[in-house]
């Protein structure tokens, strides 16, 4: 079974980022790596605004895979490589996160568990900025449990 040191992680990952950051529009957002049916894995998630699809994943990950070829001395083993879009239903944690959402519609929770949602105008590091049916409002991010994409069926 194939392990990586933390600084092989990185190497990896670095090399991932360099790749993904070569395709126009395209951001790596996560690097994980775990063992999955007794396989090593290299998942690399990534995002584009308007959504990465299938044809996207398929040409990031052959150019990763070109690049991690390269890297072969770093595994003692063999491992599978994944890459795919971060997922509709992904939690917004980081700044990161807030910037790939803006001008998109999120739900959130605050503390009193009340659920809102409304389209992402701003953020900061205090506060978030909420266009809604009842105008903009602005929510204090301490309070905030819990922030999604806002899925419409």
């Amino acid at each position: 079974m194939t392990v990586l040191t933390e600084d092989n992680k990185r190497a990896v990952t670095n090399a991932i980022c360099d790749v993904v950051s070569r395709i126009e529009g395209t951001e790596l957002v996560e690097v994980k790596f775990y063992c999955e049916y007794g396989s090593f894995t290299v998942e690399a998630l990534i995002w584009r605004k308007g959504g990465a699809d299938l044809d996207l994943c398929e040409r990031a990950h052959g150019a990763i895979s070109f690049a991690l070829d390269s890297l072969d001395d770093l595994f003692d083993g063999a491992y599978v490589l994944k890459v795919s879009s971060m997922g509709l239903d992904r939690p917004i944690v980081t700044d990161d996160d807030f910037r790939r959402a803006l001008d998109t519609e999120i739900e959130f929770k605050c503390d009193d568990g009340k659920k809102r949602h409304g389209v992402l105008l701003s953020y900061d590091d205090a506060s978030i900025t909420i266009s809604a049916q009842k105008g903009d409002k602005v929510f204090d991010r301490k309070y905030i449990t819990k922030v999604q994409p806002y899925i419409r069926f």
